[in-house]
């Protein structure tokens, strides 16, 4: 992915690292194309981890949609909060949710290292 594109300079765009709390959900919309739901944990210091839906378009749908549960990955996008209702208490229900522009995982990078021609001697 170009450099350009993974370091996307709007406004409202987030960078956000975590692990994914279950395997991405790929489905099609009405128009015949590709979106993946997912939850993230993203660790926040010594607090407890804060839990973001994400939703990918395309390609981006394709590569998250990929990935397992517990694998790590990083995305940049549009972040807003959100707010519901619990079903089973009806309380009031704070969150974040991301739609995606670019992301990384670890097995990009292993891509890219291959790639470059260097390799490591095994020991």
């Amino acid at each position: 992915m170009p450099k350009a594109k993974w370091l996307h300079s709007a406004e409202n765009s987030q960078l956000i690292s975590g692990k994914l709390i279950r395997d991405p959900a790929l489905k099609t919309g009405p128009s015949g194309k590709p979106f993946c739901n997912f939850l993230l944990s993203v660790p926040v210091g010594d607090e407890s981890p804060v839990v973001v839906s994400g939703i990918a378009f395309a390609d981006m749908a394709e590569k998250i949609a990929n990935l397992k549960k517990g694998d790590a990955v990083a995305v940049v996008g549009s972040m807003k909060p959100t707010t519901w209702a619990d079903k089973a208490s009806g309380e009031e229900r704070h969150g974040l949710n991301i739609t995606v522009q670019a992301a990384l995982s670890p097995y990009d990078v292993k891509k890219r290292r291959g790639n470059t021609g260097r390799r490591q001697a095994s020991r």
